[in-house]
């Protein structure tokens, strides 16, 4: 069974760059949170915005560091790596928590824009 994720979206912060102990060895890793949307016809030649989710990620070594360089927030990019489960115990309540994050292989800056289309995001939610 492969584990292979790909998609394309915008960063919602910066990314931070840190130095971390793997056994016994210093090394770079950058993380970055993006937001990954999704997209459906609109039934007149164009996409609106249908949805979408938050993801964190971990990019190692050189290229962490080429991405904490080179990226900011609202950048469009394309990533591809392994889904990885993360568990950790909730410091309040004590109880066990489990998240996905994407261990990324590729970050690559998306130029590629939807201008030969009609293109209408979905208008913020308020709280």
């Amino acid at each position: 069974m492969s584990n292979e994720f790909r998609g394309t979206g915008n960063l919602g912060d910066n990314p931070i760059l840190k130095t971390v102990m793997v056994k016994g060895e210093e090394r770079k890793v950058a993380e970055i949170r993006l937001f990954l949307d999704e997209y459906k016809p609109d039934g007149q030649g164009g996409f609106e915005q249908s949805g979408g989710f938050w993801m964190n990620a971990s990019v190692w070594d050189r290229r962490g560091e080429d991405v904490a360089a080179h990226l900011r927030k609202g950048a469009r990019v394309h990533v591809a790596g392994r889904l990885v489960e993360q568990e950790w115990t909730d410091k309040e309540s004590g109880e066990v928590r489990k998240s996905m994050q994407l261990n990324a292989d590729e970050v690559y800056l998306s130029l590629a824009r939807l201008e030969q289309v009609k293109f209408k995001p979905k208008a913020a939610e308020t709280e």
